[in-house]
């Protein structure tokens, strides 16, 4: 990736940093309070499994696009030194597409799931929050991972063919 779509991919990264930053930071004052209300006054937190639940759902769907984008997946490079340069270009262009296909085919079911529990009127047990805003924010999620894989692709085939385009 170039340092131009570097800086872009880091600045649409953000948002998704924070609002995993906050849902960790919120999961860990939740707990801290939980265990201390248990411990000395034998009050536990009614909601603090369910609560956990939504939190941790939020946190790692939140960052899947930030690792996308970011390029911060865990890489194993045993075998790069075996590919030249244009191979290691498929190479990387079908490990990308095989991702957006098997992050695509989730997201179009659960948002299906999550119009099925809008018209069922299904909530959660302690909160009763309705459940397809957390459903709706998972496709969601996954659709934009999906387009940032067509984004890696594009600028990877479109910005390394150019002459003179210097990537880093």
């Amino acid at each position: 990736m170039n340092r131009a779509a570097a800086g872009i991919a880091y600045k649409f990264a953000a948002a998704p940093a924070v609002i995993a930053g906050l849902a960790l930071s919120l999961l860990m004052v939740m707990t801290f309070a939980d265990v201390i209300l248990r411990s000395i006054f034998s009050m536990p937190l009614s909601f603090s499994g369910e609560v956990t639940v939504i939190l941790m759902v939020v946190i790692v769907f939140a960052a899947m696009p930030m690792v996308i984008l970011t390029d911060g997946h865990i890489v194993v490079d045993l075998l790069d030194s075996y590919f030249s340069a244009r191979a290691a270009l498929v190479r990387d262009t079908l490990v990308d597409l095989t991702c957006m296909i098997a992050v695509g085919f989730p997201a179009v079911r659960i948002l299906d799931l999550a119009a099925r529990s809008r018209g069922y009127g299904e909530v959660t047990v302690m909160l009763q929050m309705p459940r397809f805003y957390l459903m709706y924010f998972v496709a969601v999620s996954l659709f934009s991972c999906v387009g940032f894989y067509i984004v890696r692709i594009g600028t990877r085939w479109f910005l390394r063919a150019r002459p003179g385009v210097r990537n880093d």
